[in-house]
């Protein structure tokens, strides 16, 4: 057999060259997906959000909204701007810029402003306080804190109490304001008598 040499050196040639580019290839693909990957863990560090204070122990929300049912099957919906509970008490929120509503079985509905408060989601207690605000039917009744009992739902408002109607305006001391039957007792803490103006 005759050993053809230009064929022997083409076959090399072409073997050489296959071999190149296999490893240019397996180098080319390496490298850049080394590339991509830097460059995906570099986007991804940017697009965490960083808290500039983060304290320990406590988690805070914004735009919160819980809602639910009270002891008499009254509906309820409590939203804040600004929440925030500890890990160890996750069920007492504590709330800021309230708005809280209670649907009752007979239509009517009573709505309650504060500027913070407390909400435990458990046991659908609630605390407001500072500036609140509450509006039912054509009434409208500012105080210092209101507090909402659900086991016996009760919604007992105190401090600085001013109630403005149709018919009368009124200020107290404390309001007691049972939700089941809807009667009111209003009191003074000291021995005068409480202020009522009846609007003819």
């Amino acid at each position: 057999m005759v050993w053809n040499k230009p064929m022997a050196s083409k076959r090399r040639f072409v073997q050489l060259t296959l071999i190149l580019i296999g490893f240019l290839i397996i180098f080319l693909t390496y490298f850049s997906n080394v590339e991509k990957r830097q460059t995906f863990k570099e986007v991804k560090k940017e697009e965490i959000p960083q808290e500039e204070s983060i304290e320990e122990g406590i988690n805070k929300f914004e735009n919160v909204e819980y809602e639910g049912i009270d002891n008499s099957g009254n509906r309820f919906v409590i939203g804040s701007k600004y929440a925030q509970f500890e890990k160890e008490r996750p069920e007492v929120i504590h709330m800021e810029d309230i708005i809280c509503t209670f649907s009752f079985k007979d239509k009517t509905v009573l709505t309650i402003i504060a500027d913070t408060g407390i909400f435990n989601n458990i046991t659908n207690d609630m605390n407001f306080s500072d500036n609140v605000k509450m509006d039912y039917l054509e009434n409208v009744l500012f105080s210092d804190r209101a507090l909402f009992n659900n086991y016996e739902n009760q919604l007992l408002v105190a401090g600085n109490i001013r109630g403005e109607g149709p018919q009368t305006n009124l200020e107290a001391d404390e309001l007691d304001f049972d939700l089941n039957t809807k009667n009111l007792k209003i009191s003074m803490y000291n021995d005068e008598k409480v202020n009522i103006k009846t609007k003819f």
